[in-house]
């Protein structure tokens, strides 16, 4: 176990499809600290309740301490 911890920034999308056929794209970032790559992701597919709209896009490591 290690007591490091990295800064991820996680960019995703939330897509939406409506009855009318129109699809809808939500754009979003958020900053979250977590020991891996893995985790940072798992965080946010939490956040969102392992939504079926949720699209993780980008993982970006930007910060150890």
């Amino acid at each position: 176990m290690s007591n490091w911890k990295t800064d991820f920034e996680v960019k995703f999308s939330l897509e939406f499809k409506h009855f009318n056929g129109r699809k809808e794209i939500k754009n979003n970032t958020l900053i979250v600290e977590a020991e891996s790559e893995d985790e940072a992701i798992e965080m946010i597919i939490n956040q969102y309740d392992n939504s079926v709209f949720l699209k993780i896009d980008e993982v970006k490591k930007i910060w150890s301490y």
